[in-house]
């Protein structure tokens, strides 16, 4: 249901994000984990970096807000974008050190 090269466009663009947050860290991580349940796909891309502070989590998904020294604040306002024409959610939750975006996509039927 989702067009591989978009979706993949999404997880590129949410590693790339873990890869940065990452940048120096002594014992860097990322995780990426999806799971099925019922009706819908839950992939999760998760890292040990320093994590999103609240005030910038406020507007992480509006255009052209970034906390990066040379972002244009777009990557993840389009990741949404893809995602919400899929059907689906493009989300960031809490986590204990470190980032976690979640999206959640509707399975495709067989």
């Amino acid at each position: 249901m989702a067009e591989r090269f978009r979706l993949e466009q999404v997880l590129v663009n949410l590693l790339q994000n873990a890869l940065e947050a990452l940048e120096g860290a002594t014992n860097p991580e990322i995780r990426v984990q999806v799971a099925v349940k019922r009706a819908q796909v839950r992939i999760v891309v998760a890292d040990n970096g320093p994590g999103v502070a609240p005030e910038a989590a406020k507007s992480l998904f509006t255009p052209f807000a970034t906390t990066k020294p040379r972002g244009l604040g777009l990557g993840l306002v389009i990741s949404r974008d893809i995602v919400a024409e899929f059907g689906g959610e493009l989300s960031l939750e809490p986590a204990p050190g470190g980032a976690r975006f979640v999206m959640s996509l509707p399975k495709a039927r067989s």
